[in-house]
Parts: C-alpha cells; structure tokens; sequence
C-alpha cells in the first residue's frame, strides 16, 4: 500500500509539474536602430566606419512550451518581416581642397525565418535565437560629396532592387543572424498575454567579394531595440 501510495503521490507531482505546459504563439513586432559595421578589405580609403539607421518587422513566435513549477523551457520556430538598414560612410583625399565622402546605405525588405528557445522565470523570459533573412526587395543608396580645388559638388545614386537583382549582384546575397531577447509577459487571462521586452542582434549583411582573393566587402549591423507582441501560452 505504501508503494502505491508513493507512487500515486510522484505522478500527481509530475501532472502539477507540467501543469503549465503546452501550445505557445506570439505576435511581435520589433522596432529599433541599427550601427552599420563596414567588414571586408575596402581599398584606397582613408576613414570608414558605419552610421545608424532603422529596423522594424512583424513575426510570429510559434512552438511548445515545457512548463516546470515556475520555470518553462519554450522551443519556438519563428517567421515573419523584417525591415532593415545598413549604413556606412568612407573618405579618401589628398588635402581638403581635393577629397571624396561616400555614404552608402541598403535598405532591405526581407522574409525572416528561424529558432528562438526560451527560458521562462515567472512571468520573464530570455531568448537566444538564430536564423536567416532572405531579402526579397531592396533599395541601394550612394550619396558623394566631392571637394575638387576646393570646389564643392554632390551626387546621389539610388537603385531599387527585387530579388533577381539581388542574386546576381551580390556574392552573398542572404542575411543569417543571431539575437538576444528579453520579455515580460502582463497576462489578461490564464492564457493570453501583452509582451513588452527588448532585443540585442547582429546581422550578416549582404556582401560583395573584392579585388582581394578571398575577402569579401559588405555592411553588417548590430541592433538593439524594443518589441510588444501579443503573447498566447499557458501561464506559469
């Protein structure tokens, strides 16, 4: 008899244990800045480092989440679209009177696809995901500012590029990347959930190989931003 009542005794723990347990989906939407980082060997230039620009997307969070007492293990698929800019800015020049500033920018928009497990603690969570944004549309932008004998001129090149233009003129023409996050869940019900958190990533931008064997020229991005999504999972 004490053995069964032991045994009855563990899988009621077991059942409270997982109580929590099940189905979890949230909508997100992401928005934040990005600074531009220059990689690569680009040649004949004096000065070059990134410049900021803006990020934003719409995603869903989809998978099942392992509830353990207060703490749950959630292993989610994540898809969606992402908006993002990649900026930077080069010099080169003799003197002031004779110099050349270029800032270059792709804006792309991208179908987004990936991982993202979670640990939560309550009602918190942190995630390290990984995957990979296909662009599928892009705009690139080249601005100079010339100074010849100390005379000031400028010039602005703007390309729209779809996905075919993409593939043929980029050696690396797809995005993976890595990122942190950190949400807290304000549940209405036992279910459903206002999640407000914040992100730290890191993309590998599209790049172009160089006139150097083996090295390749881009603008990467490392982001950090806000996010607020609508969050349905059971709750621990």
């Amino acid at each position: 008899m004490k053995k069964i009542i032991l045994i009855l005794l563990l899988i009621t723990s077991s059942i409270n244990a997982f109580a929590a347990s099940g189905f979890e989906a949230i909508v997100n939407v992401p928005l934040g800045l990005s600074a531009g980082i220059p990689v690569g060997t680009y040649n004949d230039v004096e000065s070059i480092k990134g410049k900021a620009g803006f990020d934003s997307g719409i995603t869903a969070q989809l998978g099942y989440m392992i509830g353990l007492g207060k703490i749950g293990i959630s292993i989610l698929g994540e898809i969606g679209y992402s908006y993002d800019s990649y900026r930077m800015y080069m010099s080169s020049g003799i003197n002031n009177n004779n110099k050349m500033e270029v800032y270059g920018s792709i804006y792309t928009h991208n179908f987004q696809i990936g991982i993202l497990p979670k640990i939560n603690i309550g009602q918190f969570a942190i995630g390290l995901g990984a995957g990979v944004k296909i662009p599928i549309s892009a705009v690139n932008e080249v601005k100079t500012d010339y100074t010849i004998l100390g005379i000031k001129d400028s010039s602005t090149i703007s390309s729209k590029l779809n996905r075919n233009d993409i593939e043929n003129g980029y050696d690396k023409n797809v995005i993976p990347y890595i990122k942190l996050t950190f949400d807290y869940s304000f549940f209405f019900t036992s279910k459903i959930a206002l999640n407000v958190g914040a992100y730290l990533g890191y993309d590998f931008g599209l790049a172009n190989k160089s006139t150097i064997d083996g090295e390749y020229t881009g603008i990467d991005s490392f982001d950090i931003g806000l996010q607020l999504g609508l969050r349905f999972a059971p709750k621990l």
